[in-house]
């Protein structure tokens, strides 16, 4: 194991615990926050080209489940469901295999998958990351988006949150939001808000805020 490996585990050991920690003393926004910095942490890992990675694939796999059981928690301390579906005793489990990630060989705990590959500047990688200002004060349009029309171009939801500007007289888009076709399935769901323009290609997302702000569904199907 390199210096830098060696390193970069006991980076994830501890983010890990931090979030953990704030989970189990009530601390629900500080927990959130955690576990999504190493959740995407763990996934630009996972994602990682073979030549800039000392792990091997199998080890990479492992690494994104683990990230997608973080942000299993993370959206049950956000769901408004009474009965959580992802507990904190289930991930603790995955401390040990991530510390132990290099040597780790049996059936991963849980049965999950790695989450799609997206391309998401973690909180603190790029600066100006908060909300923009708008240019008026009060009004239609000031504070909180008028509404988000949703789109379905090619394989994704989109759903764009769009206000009115009065000075300038027409509807801008504030930031926008993407369901995968595999997040498509009832229940509740909690999905990041990127910065605009709206990226339907979805190469290369920036969160809109390093803060915990999340657009919260509820999905309800329909069989005709």
């Amino acid at each position: 194991m390199s210096e830098v490996t060696r390193s970069l585990l006991q980076r994830w050991g501890a983010s890990f615990r931090r979030g953990a920690d704030f989970d189990s003393w009530g601390q629900l926004v500080e927990a959130i926050d955690e576990y999504q910095i190493l959740a995407r942490h763990l996934q630009k890992e996972a994602q990682a080209q073979h030549n800039n990675s000392e792990f091997t694939e199998e080890q990479k796999k492992t690494i994104g489940k683990i990230a997608t059981c973080l942000e299993l928690r993370s959206a049950a301390l956000q769901s408004t469901q009474s009965q959580e579906e992802f507990k904190l005793e289930d991930l603790k489990k995955l401390e040990p295999i991530l510390k132990n990630i290099l040597t780790y060989n049996k059936e991963f705990p849980f049965d999950v998958q790695p989450v799609p590959l997206r391309r998401i500047l973690a909180p603190g990688e790029e600066e100006n990351l908060e909300f923009e200002e708008d240019e008026e004060e009060g009004g239609a349009g000031a504070g909180s988006p008028d509404s988000f029309p949703a789109r379905v171009p090619g394989a994704a939801i989109f759903f764009e949150f769009k206000h009115y500007k009065p000075k300038k007289r027409f509807t801008s888009t504030k930031c926008f939001a993407f369901m995968e076709m595999d997040e498509i399935k009832a229940g509740p769901m909690v999905i990041e808000l990127y910065k605009k323009p709206t990226d339907f290609k979805r190469k290369k997302l920036q969160l809109l805020t390093k803060k915990p702000l999340y657009l919260h569904l509820h999905q309800t199907l329909h069989k005709e």
